[in-house]
């Protein structure tokens, strides 16, 4: 015999167990069969006091479970990051670590909160996601986080002001050109008609991307272009289906890494073209991807920008301080040095490096206190 028993109703939302009992344990006295053959209601039936026992046991155990859950809730603080292979989801899970080692502070203001670090497409979703609510906070270039704020190139023609607002610069990114050696491309005009992933739409890779291809006078067209996030380029590269791919990112990056057995290199961009894209973009400026970030990979000359960590102007400014206050702990900065070679770069003597967007006054007064800035 087969029992279906309600647990518990509660808002609309039912928990049942399903139940089988051997036949000659119940002795059931009436019982209809509903139109579903599927389904047996039992209306009358007589139990042993053992298995009556049993069932009383396991559904006070559950409703002590949802009781004790409900008194122990807490609300998740949303970090927007990136890819797993890129370098934003790992430093977003460090730093998720550091909030929720700071909510359990007494009388701290993010006390019910348990940080936790989103995958995404990038910069330019993530920025979204804090503006519309979807995500407490989020990482992005400072590049795109000025587009946004003063409502430029993709974020022009938005029905209202940007609500962005700066908590801190964390490290600086990298742009990343990566080919297969055997892949015929030493300079980036030989990207023509090759397969090159240059990321997905809402990343801040494929912007810097076609920033990049304008000023070489070309376009994805000239491209055989794949849009995929670096985390699924490793199989691609891996077997030749596509010669390379690009990522803004902080260095090193573990899609670079995992390539190195296969055979890749950096491709460097001319700094006649970085300077002049400078001048029109200042929150991107000219950088190096140093000899000895990757084994074996020589210097490559590129573009830098910072990662910044934003939030949204409504966010109250005491619960913006404790998030300031908890990225510089010293807890957090013992996981970020000890979780990510990009980790030692965030530091509370560079957290206003390249802010291309005015800070969150809950982060503004933070800095204040402790003489960074005036």
């Amino acid at each position: 015999m087969v029992f279906l028993l309600k647990l518990f109703h509660i808002k609309g939302a039912s928990m049942h167990i399903l139940i089988r009992i051997p036949d000659g344990f119940t002795k059931p006295s009436a019982y209809s069969v509903s139109p579903n053959p599927q389904r047996l209601r039992v209306d009358k039936y007589v139990l042993p006091k053992w298995i009556f026992m049993t069932l009383a046991a396991i559904h006070f155990l559950i409703f002590s479970l949802m009781v004790h859950s409900a008194a122990n809730a807490f609300t998740p603080f949303r970090i927007g990051t990136g890819g797993e292979t890129g370098v934003y989801h790992p430093i977003g899970k460090l730093l998720a670590s550091g909030i929720t080692l700071e909510a359990k502070k007494k009388d701290s203001p993010l006390d019910g909160y348990i940080g936790v670090a989103q995958n995404s497409a990038g910069s330019i979703e993530n920025i979204k996601g804090v503006e519309s609510g979807l995500i407490e906070a989020g990482m992005a270039q400072a590049d795109i986080a000025s587009f946004a704020y003063n409502r430029e190139k993709m974020f022009a023609g938005a029905d209202k002001p940007s609500s962005i607002r700066a908590i801190a610069s964390l490290y600086p990114e990298k742009f990343h050109i990566v080919v297969r050696t055997d892949a015929g491309i030493s300079h980036f005009t030989d990207l023509k008609g090759k397969r090159i992933s240059i990321d997905e739409e809402g990343s801040g890779t494929l912007a810097v991307m076609r920033i990049i291809l304008q000023a070489y006078n070309l376009s994805e067209s000239d491209l055989s272009p794949v849009y995929l996030k670096p985390m699924y380029t490793h199989g691609k590269m891996k077997n030749g289906d596509i010669q390379g791919f690009v990522s803004m990112a902080g260095a090193p990056m573990d899609a670079v890494s995992r390539l190195l057995e296969t055979g890749v290199t950096l491709i460097s961009l001319d700094q006649k073209v970085t300077a002049e894209i400078t001048r029109h973009y200042p929150y991107l400026f000219p950088g190096r991807i140093e000899a000895g970030i990757y084994p074996e990979i020589p210097t490559a000359d590129t573009l830098e920008v910072y990662a910044l960590l934003v939030v949204d102007e409504k966010m109250p400014n005491d619960v913006a301080y404790a998030i300031t206050e908890a990225l510089f702990d010293r807890r957090t900065t013992a996981l970020l040095r000890e979780g990510h070679p990009q980790g030692v770069a965030i530091t509370q003597d560079t957290a206003l490096n390249g802010v291309s967007i005015p800070l969150h006054p809950g982060a503004e007064q933070f800095y204040k206190e402790k003489g960074i800035f005036k």
